[in-house]
């Protein structure tokens, strides 16, 4: 039986060592465990693990070039982050994306951002 002692949450990957390195230095997670199937980043209580998509499957998915948010999404996951403007900037470099300015639905005057993974995946972040 799988032991948890953090919140975990899986993400299935068209490219692991993309995406891998978009979480990690976008938004500041400590790589753990990796293989060619997973990767395991880590922050003080979560725990994501970006899951390799067999390959006969990633090579029928179709990413857009900038990515295309999937924000019809059941879960948004949403991070903790030391600096958004830094963060931003290296998501851009990464393929990835981070709002300028908070969501509509959002109080003008947080510091909470929406942005989009290198693979269209939305997420949340917010400056600690």
């Amino acid at each position: 039986m799988l032991e948890v002692s953090k919140i975990r949450a899986a993400l299935f990957a068209k490219d692991l060592n993309r995406m891998t390195t978009f979480y990690r230095d976008a938004l500041g997670l400590t790589q753990g465990t990796k293989d060619e199937y997973q990767a395991v980043l880590q922050s003080l209580d979560f725990e994501l693990v970006i899951h390799q998509v067999p390959q006969h499957i990633a090579d029928t998915i179709e990413i857009a070039e900038p990515p295309v948010r999937r924000e019809d999404s059941a879960i948004r996951l949403d991070y903790p982050v030391a600096d958004v403007r830094k963060s931003r900037q290296i998501a851009k470099t990464l393929g990835g994306d981070i709002d300028e300015s908070p969501p509509a639905w959002a109080e003008p005057s947080t510091n909470y951002y929406l942005g989009c993974d290198p693979e269209g995946n939305v997420f949340g972040v917010s400056q600690q």
